[in-house]
């Protein structure tokens, strides 16, 4: 382990833990957490006095050409498949680097670049992906996306959030509850119905851009979730039968998580040598304090 910044409030480390996947790992006094460079993916955030806030399957291969499953995967610059290039882009399988390491009193902040162009055939343009993250007793994500061509260009995307909870069936999200949303299993479109839990299998696309809670009764604690630049809500929990055929999601796996992604599942514009951003906060507060 290479400790590469500290002072008297913490300090950043990387390892280089497979020969693909080199890992920040963040130590402070208000949390703990670590990131990928490879996906440019926060794998963990642990804030003092909580259980790790996101879950990571123990059956993931942490190599090139396969995305890691678990923790915050970045969907971009297309969400789920696109002209029959595969899911989710190739932001989460490409090499990030740290170009900015912050340790304060309060909180630890990394900033993350990505610059590409000619990446897919199916996506060919130049683009600068700027991530920050602010790791303390809350945790914040924000993805700038520039355009460095001198053409408007369009993309979609979502910061795939594994939450880690007790059990789907423990975790309301009450204000998805009566809101409208595509359902990617039954293929219908503007639908409004009773959210009753988490459990799987579930795959729905919610149109708001609401805050949300995952009340987790099992584990007594509520997730806050906030974005900024996000239209929509995707809410993902595959259930066994689909799990079950996912080799590296470890058995038993599906149930210890909720997908709850801040998203853009809608082409968006990004204007010539112009920047959008899209961002999340997360706060952790115990469930009794809610009654």
């Amino acid at each position: 382990m290479n400790i590469i910044q500290s002072n008297e409030y913490g300090n950043v480390s990387l390892t280089q833990h497979t020969a693909d996947v080199a890992i920040l790992h963040v130590e402070h006094a208000k949390s703990k957490a670590s990131v990928s460079l490879y996906g440019g993916q926060v794998l963990s955030w642990q804030p003092r006095g909580h259980e790790d806030v996101l879950w990571m399957s123990s059956a993931t291969e942490y190599q090139s050409g396969k995305a890691i499953r678990g923790g915050i995967p970045l969907c971009w610059p297309w969400f789920g498949p696109f002209n029959d290039a595969g899911n989710h882009g190739f932001a989460r399988q490409s090499q990030w680097k740290y170009t900015e390491i912050t340790i304060s009193a309060e909180h630890v902040t990394l900033v993350l670049e990505f610059v590409g162009e000619q990446c897919h055939g199916a996506w060919p343009h130049s683009f600068k992906l700027t991530q920050t993250l602010v790791f303390g007793e809350q945790f914040t994500q924000s993805l700038a996306i520039t355009n460095r061509t001198d053409k408007t260009f369009e993309c979609t995307g979502a910061l795939h959030s594994y939450f880690r909870v007790s059990h789907p069936e423990n975790v309301t999200v009450p204000n998805l509850d009566r809101c409208t949303f595509d359902d990617k299993i039954t293929q219908q479109n503007g639908v409004a119905d009773e959210l009753v839990n988490c459990e799987g299998p579930i795959d729905r696309i919610y149109y708001t851009n609401q805050s949300q809670k995952i009340m987790d009764s099992g584990l007594r604690r509520i997730i806050d979730v906030e974005s900024n630049g996000c239209e929509q809500w995707v809410l993902w929990n595959p259930g066994q039968a689909i799990a079950d055929q996912m080799p590296d999601i470890h058995p038993g796996g599906f149930n210890e998580y909720v997908c709850l992604e801040a998203a853009n599942t809608q082409w968006i514009t990004v204007p010539a040598q112009q920047s959008i951003e899209m961002s999340q906060r997360v706060k952790v507060t115990p469930l009794d304090k809610h009654g």
